[in-house]
């Protein structure tokens, strides 16, 4: 035992880093433990649909949630998805979720916009909608959202007009204006998705409590023009 103490005091200088770097180390792998189990506490298969290009896609999709039931990854179980603005629909529930941030807008409370975070759903409870990020969940309405490039959300019934063209779109639905040249349609109540040629055309979507241009990206409030803001300038919705 003597030899084992006279050993050590004569290694300290180099046992004390020793020690230090083992009980980090430890202290690393603890800490990665709870961000995994954090981050990852849960995972679900829903069967959910897009449409990309037109075309209505199927798949499963794997949602990801955390402690806090933040949603922190969407991807196909069975087919690669590459994920922008387009709203991912769920086939059996009245529920999308929002792949990116997006802006959301109300007309009606002077133009006030907000931030909604990565992830954030909007479903049908009880015959109450509801706009849910983790545990923050509250019921809005008369509203549209705005995902910064050119995609619209409606949730409630609208009339897109393209020139002197009107096309009747049902609640949920949403349009997207690409490069100003073309118009990119998704009729929830139809279940069709539709493209349209609109260079040189104004295209509107108005409805008792909204007049918004989408190729203009402004809506009007008591006859006041107001300009869509990118959702990273703006406040968060759910945490106000």
């Amino acid at each position: 035992m003597k030899k084992i103490i006279e050993w050590c005091k004569k290694k300290y200088k180099i046992l004390i880093p020793i020690i230090v770097v083992f009980v980090l180390l430890i202290a690393v792998y603890f800490l990665y433990r709870e961000y995994r189990y954090d981050y990852y506490r849960n995972k679900i298969e829903v069967p959910v649909y897009q449409y990309f290009g037109g075309v209505k896609t199927d798949y499963t999709a794997i949602v990801s949630y955390n402690l806090r039931k933040d949603i922190v990854s969407i991807y196909g179980k069975d087919k690669k998805i590459s994920y922008d603005s387009t709203p991912i629909y769920y086939k059996d529930e009245e529920k999308i979720i929002f792949p990116n941030e997006m802006s959301i807008i109300f007309p009606l409370k002077d133009g006030a916009q907000y931030r909604l975070y990565k992830y954030t759903a909007y479903e049908n409870i009880d015959n109450n909608y509801y706009l849910t990020s983790g545990k923050a969940s509250n019921t809005y309405n008369n509203f549209f959202m705005y995902d910064g490039e050119g995609l619209y959300f409606f949730p409630d019934d609208v009339t897109l007009k393209v020139g002197n063209e009107e096309i009747k779109l049902g609640a949920n639905s949403y349009a997207e204006v690409v490069g100003g040249y073309t118009l990119t349609y998704y009729d929830k109540k139809e279940d069709k998705a539709k493209f349209l040629e609109v260079e040189g055309k104004e295209v509107t979507v108005s409805n008792n409590y909204l007049n918004l241009s989408l190729t203009n990206r402004y809506f009007m409030v008591y006859d006041k023009k107001i300009l869509l803001v990118p959702s990273y300038n703006l406040e968060g919705l759910l945490n106000n």
